[in-house]
C-alpha cells in the first residue's frame, strides 16, 4: 500500500532514534547494512528527512545521522508526506482522474473509510511509540 521509501524511512528514523542519541551518530553504511536496504536509495531518503528536520546529520569522518529534539515526536503522516507526497490519500483507488465525492468511482466510498482509518492510525503513531515497541521486543523492524 505504501512505497518502499516510506517503509525504509520509518525503519531508518526508528533505528536512529534508538541508536543515534547521546552524541552517537549513525553512518549511512551502518544504517543501510543494519536495515538491509539499498545504500544509495536510503541516502536520498535520508537527505529528504534531514531537509525536513526529522533527523539531523553532520558530514565528515565522524559524521552521520542522529536524533534531534523533534525526532521522537514525529508522526508517521509527516514521514509519509516526505516520501510519498501529500496526495497519496487523495488519489482515486482505481486511478481515475475525475473521481470525487460527487462523481465517485466503483469503490470510492468503500476506499474512503479505509483511507480515513489509515490516516488516523498513521497520525497517532510517533517515532517514540515505535521505539518503545522495538525496545520492549513487541515488534521487529529489520
Amino acid at each position: 500500500m505504501f512505497s518502499k521509501a516510506f517503509g525504509y524511512a520509518v525503519r531508518a528514523v526508528t533505528y536512529i532514534a534508538i541508536h543515534g542519541s547521546g552524541g552517537h551518530k549513525i553512518g549511512l553504511l551502518e544504517l543501510s547494512e543494519s536495515l538491509e536496504v539499498p545504500h544509495h536509495f536510503l541516502g536520498k531518503i535520508m537527505q529528504d528527512l534531514v531537509r525536513h528536520g526529522i533527523v539531523d546529520s553532520t558530514k565528515g569522518p565522524n559524521g552521520g545521522f542522529y536524533a534531534n529534539d523533534s525526532t521522537l515526536s514525529t508522526v508517521l503522516t509527516d514521514i509519509l508526506k516526505i516520501t510519498d507526497g501529500s496526495l497519496v490519500f487523495e488519489q482515486c483507488a482505481l486511478g481515475l482522474h475525475r473521481c470525487n465525492a460527487s462523481r465517485p468511482c466503483l469503490v470510492h466510498h468503500d476506499f474512503a473509510s479505509c483511507k480515513n482509518a489509515m490516516i488516523s492510525v498513521l497520525a497517532s503513531r510517533t517515532i517514540a511509540s515505535l521505539t518503545e515497541k522495538v525496545l520492549s521486543e513487541q515488534v521487529f523492524f529489520k
